[in-house]
Protein backbone atom coordinates (compact mmCIF):
# COMPACT_ATOMS: atom_id res chain seq x y z
CA UNK A 1 0.00 0.00 0.00
CA UNK A 2 1.33 3.42 -0.92
CA UNK A 3 0.32 6.87 0.33
CA UNK A 4 0.02 9.27 -2.58
CA UNK A 5 -2.04 12.26 -3.70
CA UNK A 6 -4.69 13.32 -1.22
CA UNK A 7 -3.52 10.80 1.41
CA UNK A 8 -0.06 12.33 1.39
CA UNK A 9 -1.50 15.84 1.67
CA UNK A 10 -3.38 14.79 4.78
CA UNK A 11 -0.24 13.51 6.45
CA UNK A 12 2.09 16.41 5.71
CA UNK A 13 2.05 20.03 4.68
CA UNK A 14 4.92 22.19 3.46
CA UNK A 15 6.04 25.31 5.34
CA UNK A 16 8.38 28.10 4.14
CA UNK A 17 11.38 26.87 6.13
CA UNK A 18 11.84 23.99 3.70
CA UNK A 19 10.75 21.48 6.33
CA UNK A 20 7.43 19.76 6.63
CA UNK A 21 5.23 19.28 9.65
CA UNK A 22 3.80 15.93 10.64
CA UNK A 23 0.17 16.59 11.48
CA UNK A 24 -0.37 13.75 13.98
CA UNK A 25 2.14 14.99 16.56
CA UNK A 26 3.33 18.30 15.09
CA UNK A 27 6.81 16.83 14.64
CA UNK A 28 9.07 18.66 12.21
CA UNK A 29 10.64 16.42 9.60
CA UNK A 30 13.45 17.59 7.27
CA UNK A 31 12.25 17.65 3.67
CA UNK A 32 14.95 15.19 2.65
CA UNK A 33 13.48 12.57 4.97
CA UNK A 34 9.92 12.67 3.63
CA UNK A 35 10.41 9.54 1.54
CA UNK A 36 11.71 7.52 4.49
CA UNK A 37 8.91 8.80 6.70
CA UNK A 38 6.25 7.73 4.22
CA UNK A 39 7.98 4.38 3.76
CA UNK A 40 8.01 3.77 7.52
CA UNK A 41 4.31 4.70 7.79
CA UNK A 42 3.46 2.28 4.99
CA UNK A 43 5.58 -0.43 6.59
CA UNK A 44 3.80 0.00 9.93
CA UNK A 45 0.35 -0.19 8.32
CA UNK A 46 1.31 -3.27 6.30
CA UNK A 47 2.69 -4.97 9.43
CA UNK A 48 -0.48 -4.25 11.42
CA UNK A 49 -2.76 -5.42 8.62
CA UNK A 50 -0.73 -8.58 8.13
CA UNK A 51 -1.06 -9.34 11.85
CA UNK A 52 -4.81 -8.72 11.78
CA UNK A 53 -5.15 -10.78 8.62
CA UNK A 54 -3.46 -13.75 10.29
CA UNK A 55 -5.50 -13.58 13.50
CA UNK A 56 -8.82 -13.12 11.71
CA UNK A 57 -8.05 -15.79 9.11
CA UNK A 58 -7.33 -18.23 11.93
CA UNK A 59 -10.70 -17.51 13.56
CA UNK A 60 -12.68 -17.47 10.30
CA UNK A 61 -11.11 -20.78 9.25
CA UNK A 62 -11.85 -22.61 12.49
CA UNK A 63 -15.06 -21.06 13.86
CA UNK A 64 -18.64 -21.27 12.60
CA UNK A 65 -20.93 -18.24 12.63
CA UNK A 66 -23.52 -18.38 15.45
CA UNK A 67 -22.14 -21.77 16.58
CA UNK A 68 -18.92 -20.64 18.17
CA UNK A 69 -17.51 -19.80 21.58
CA UNK A 70 -15.74 -16.78 20.08
CA UNK A 71 -17.14 -13.34 19.28
CA UNK A 72 -18.81 -14.91 16.23
CA UNK A 73 -21.35 -16.54 18.52
CA UNK A 74 -23.96 -13.81 18.05
CA UNK A 75 -24.44 -10.24 16.79
CA UNK A 76 -23.40 -7.52 19.21
CA UNK A 77 -26.07 -6.41 21.67
CA UNK A 78 -26.16 -2.84 20.33
CA UNK A 79 -27.04 -4.05 16.83
CA UNK A 80 -29.78 -6.26 18.25
CA UNK A 81 -31.18 -3.23 20.08
CA UNK A 82 -31.53 -1.32 16.80
CA UNK A 83 -34.14 -3.63 15.28
CA UNK A 84 -37.21 -1.86 16.83
CA UNK A 85 -36.09 1.48 15.36
CA UNK A 86 -36.74 0.14 11.86
CA UNK A 87 -40.03 -1.64 12.47
CA UNK A 88 -42.29 -1.23 9.44
CA UNK A 89 -39.45 -0.12 7.14
CA UNK A 90 -39.59 -1.23 3.51
CA UNK A 91 -36.42 -1.57 1.42
CA UNK A 92 -34.06 -0.90 4.32
CA UNK A 93 -30.61 0.22 3.14
CA UNK A 94 -27.67 -0.73 5.35
CA UNK A 95 -23.90 -0.38 5.14
CA UNK A 96 -21.69 -2.69 7.24
CA UNK A 97 -18.08 -1.48 7.30
CA UNK A 98 -15.66 -4.20 8.37
CA UNK A 99 -18.42 -6.77 8.02
CA UNK A 100 -16.32 -9.88 8.59
CA UNK A 101 -18.22 -13.11 7.97
CA UNK A 102 -21.63 -11.53 8.59
CA UNK A 103 -21.98 -11.53 12.36
CA UNK A 104 -24.15 -8.40 12.30
CA UNK A 105 -25.24 -8.03 8.67
CA UNK A 106 -26.80 -11.49 8.38
CA UNK A 107 -28.74 -10.89 11.61
CA UNK A 108 -30.14 -7.65 10.15
CA UNK A 109 -30.91 -9.27 6.81
CA UNK A 110 -32.84 -12.05 8.52
CA UNK A 111 -34.97 -9.51 10.43
CA UNK A 112 -35.89 -7.37 7.40
CA UNK A 113 -35.69 -9.64 4.34
CA UNK A 114 -39.47 -9.93 4.01
CA UNK A 115 -39.88 -6.17 3.61
CA UNK A 116 -36.97 -5.79 1.23
CA UNK A 117 -33.48 -5.14 2.49
CA UNK A 118 -30.10 -4.39 0.91
CA UNK A 119 -26.94 -4.57 2.98
CA UNK A 120 -23.66 -3.45 1.44
CA UNK A 121 -20.89 -5.39 3.21
CA UNK A 122 -17.29 -4.19 3.05
CA UNK A 123 -14.20 -6.01 4.26
CA UNK A 124 -10.52 -6.01 3.34
CA UNK A 125 -10.20 -9.79 3.66
CA UNK A 126 -11.17 -12.11 0.81
CA UNK A 127 -11.74 -14.96 3.26
CA UNK A 128 -14.22 -12.85 5.24
CA UNK A 129 -16.25 -12.02 2.14
CA UNK A 130 -16.12 -15.62 0.90
CA UNK A 131 -17.36 -16.89 4.27
CA UNK A 132 -20.02 -14.18 4.37
CA UNK A 133 -21.41 -15.30 1.03
CA UNK A 134 -21.50 -18.93 2.17
CA UNK A 135 -23.14 -17.97 5.47
CA UNK A 136 -25.76 -15.74 3.85
CA UNK A 137 -26.64 -18.50 1.39
CA UNK A 138 -26.93 -21.14 4.11
CA UNK A 139 -29.13 -18.87 6.23
CA UNK A 140 -31.34 -17.87 3.30
CA UNK A 141 -30.58 -14.14 3.07
CA UNK A 142 -28.15 -14.03 0.14
CA UNK A 143 -30.51 -11.82 -1.90
CA UNK A 144 -30.06 -9.07 0.71
CA UNK A 145 -26.27 -9.23 0.89
CA UNK A 146 -24.03 -7.32 -1.53
CA UNK A 147 -20.30 -7.74 -0.96
CA UNK A 148 -17.24 -5.57 -1.60
CA UNK A 149 -13.61 -6.49 -0.99
CA UNK A 150 -12.08 -3.13 -0.18
CA UNK A 151 -10.46 -1.08 2.57
CA UNK A 152 -12.80 1.08 4.59
CA UNK A 153 -10.94 4.26 3.69
CA UNK A 154 -11.25 3.63 -0.04
CA UNK A 155 -14.89 2.49 -0.12
CA UNK A 156 -17.00 5.50 -1.20
CA UNK A 157 -20.15 6.30 0.79
CA UNK A 158 -22.73 8.10 -1.35
CA UNK A 159 -24.48 11.03 0.34
CA UNK A 160 -27.95 10.31 1.72
CA UNK A 161 -27.98 6.61 0.78
CA UNK A 162 -28.38 4.59 3.96
CA UNK A 163 -30.92 4.11 6.73
CA UNK A 164 -28.26 2.46 8.89
CA UNK A 165 -24.47 2.41 8.86
CA UNK A 166 -22.63 0.14 11.27
CA UNK A 167 -18.90 -0.06 11.90
CA UNK A 168 -17.97 -2.49 14.66
CA UNK A 169 -14.26 -2.61 15.60
CA UNK A 170 -13.47 -1.34 12.12
CA UNK A 171 -12.77 2.40 11.89
CA UNK A 172 -9.65 2.11 14.06
CA UNK A 173 -8.14 0.18 11.16
CA UNK A 174 -8.06 3.02 8.64
CA UNK A 175 -4.64 4.41 7.73
CA UNK A 176 -4.46 7.56 9.85
CA UNK A 177 -6.26 9.87 12.25
CA UNK A 178 -7.01 12.32 9.43
CA UNK A 179 -8.58 9.59 7.30
CA UNK A 180 -10.50 8.38 10.35
CA UNK A 181 -12.00 11.84 10.85
CA UNK A 182 -12.84 12.17 7.17
CA UNK A 183 -14.53 8.77 7.24
CA UNK A 184 -16.64 9.80 10.23
CA UNK A 185 -17.87 12.79 8.22
CA UNK A 186 -18.50 10.59 5.20
CA UNK A 187 -20.55 8.22 7.36
CA UNK A 188 -22.53 11.15 8.76
CA UNK A 189 -23.29 12.45 5.28
CA UNK A 190 -24.23 9.01 3.95
CA UNK A 191 -27.26 8.71 6.26
CA UNK A 192 -30.84 9.56 5.29
CA UNK A 193 -33.03 11.70 7.54
CA UNK A 194 -34.12 9.65 10.59
CA UNK A 195 -31.35 7.17 9.81
CA UNK A 196 -28.98 5.76 12.41
CA UNK A 197 -25.24 5.32 12.80
CA UNK A 198 -23.82 2.59 15.05
CA UNK A 199 -20.12 2.85 15.87
CA UNK A 200 -18.08 0.57 18.13
CA UNK A 201 -14.45 1.68 18.32
CA UNK A 202 -11.47 0.61 20.42
CA UNK A 203 -9.49 3.31 22.22
CA UNK A 204 -6.51 3.51 24.58
CA UNK A 205 -5.45 0.07 23.40
CA UNK A 206 -2.55 -1.58 25.20
CA UNK A 207 -0.94 -4.91 24.35
CA UNK A 208 1.53 -7.01 26.37
CA UNK A 209 3.23 -10.30 25.73
CA UNK A 210 1.17 -12.57 27.97
CA UNK A 211 4.17 -14.66 28.98
CA UNK A 212 6.87 -12.01 29.48
CA UNK A 213 4.62 -8.97 30.15
CA UNK A 214 6.72 -7.04 27.63
CA UNK A 215 4.90 -4.12 26.02
CA UNK A 216 3.91 -4.77 22.41
CA UNK A 217 2.92 -2.25 19.77
CA UNK A 218 -0.90 -2.22 19.58
CA UNK A 219 -1.96 -3.66 16.24
CA UNK A 220 -4.34 -0.83 15.45
CA UNK A 221 -3.61 1.74 12.77
CA UNK A 222 -5.45 4.44 14.75
CA UNK A 223 -5.20 4.21 18.54
CA UNK A 224 -6.81 7.32 20.01
CA UNK A 225 -7.30 8.15 23.65
CA UNK A 226 -10.84 7.58 24.85
CA UNK A 227 -11.30 11.28 25.56
CA UNK A 228 -10.14 12.35 22.10
CA UNK A 229 -12.22 9.71 20.34
CA UNK A 230 -15.40 10.76 22.14
CA UNK A 231 -14.63 14.39 21.40
CA UNK A 232 -14.25 13.70 17.66
CA UNK A 233 -17.52 11.75 17.57
CA UNK A 234 -19.36 14.45 19.53
CA UNK A 235 -18.08 17.10 17.14
CA UNK A 236 -18.95 15.28 13.91
CA UNK A 237 -22.43 14.26 15.13
CA UNK A 238 -23.14 17.40 17.16
CA UNK A 239 -26.54 18.02 15.54
CA UNK A 240 -27.75 14.45 15.92
CA UNK A 241 -29.86 12.78 18.60
CA UNK A 242 -27.72 10.55 20.80
CA UNK A 243 -29.33 7.17 21.40
CA UNK A 244 -26.41 5.47 23.10
CA UNK A 245 -22.99 6.68 24.27
CA UNK A 246 -20.94 4.33 26.43
CA UNK A 247 -17.41 3.28 27.30
CA UNK A 248 -16.69 -0.32 28.27
CA UNK A 249 -13.34 -1.64 29.51
CA UNK A 250 -12.43 -4.99 27.96
CA UNK A 251 -9.44 -7.31 28.05
CA UNK A 252 -8.70 -10.54 26.24
CA UNK A 253 -5.91 -12.63 24.70
CA UNK A 254 -5.21 -12.60 20.99
CA UNK A 255 -2.59 -14.43 18.88
CA UNK A 256 0.12 -12.17 17.43
CA UNK A 257 2.63 -14.00 15.21
CA UNK A 258 4.47 -16.40 17.55
CA UNK A 259 3.24 -14.88 20.84
CA UNK A 260 -0.03 -14.40 22.69
CA UNK A 261 -0.89 -10.79 23.37
CA UNK A 262 -2.97 -9.69 26.33
CA UNK A 263 -4.97 -6.73 25.05
CA UNK A 264 -6.79 -4.08 27.08
CA UNK A 265 -9.06 -1.47 25.56
CA UNK A 266 -11.76 1.08 26.28
CA UNK A 267 -14.50 0.28 23.78
CA UNK A 268 -16.46 3.39 22.81
CA UNK A 269 -19.99 2.81 21.53
CA UNK A 270 -21.97 5.55 19.82
CA UNK A 271 -25.45 5.26 18.33
CA UNK A 272 -26.92 8.43 16.89
CA UNK A 273 -29.92 9.41 14.80
CA UNK A 274 -30.03 12.07 12.10
CA UNK A 275 -33.04 14.33 12.67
Amino acid sequence: MHIVGEDLNMLIRKIPSGHIIRDLRNTLIPSGEVGEYIKSMNSRIEKIRDSERKSHTSIYSSETLYSSDSWLKKPIKTVQELVPHFKGYNNLRVLDLGCGVGRNSIFIADKFAENGCRIDCVDILDIAIDKLQVNSDELGVSDCIHVFVDTIEHYPIIIGTYDLIIAVSALEHVESKEIFLNKLREIRDGIKTDGIVCLVINSDVREKNKETLEDLEPQFEVNLSTKELQSLIDDVFSEWKTIKRTVSYQEYDIPRDDVTSHLTTNVVTYVGQKL
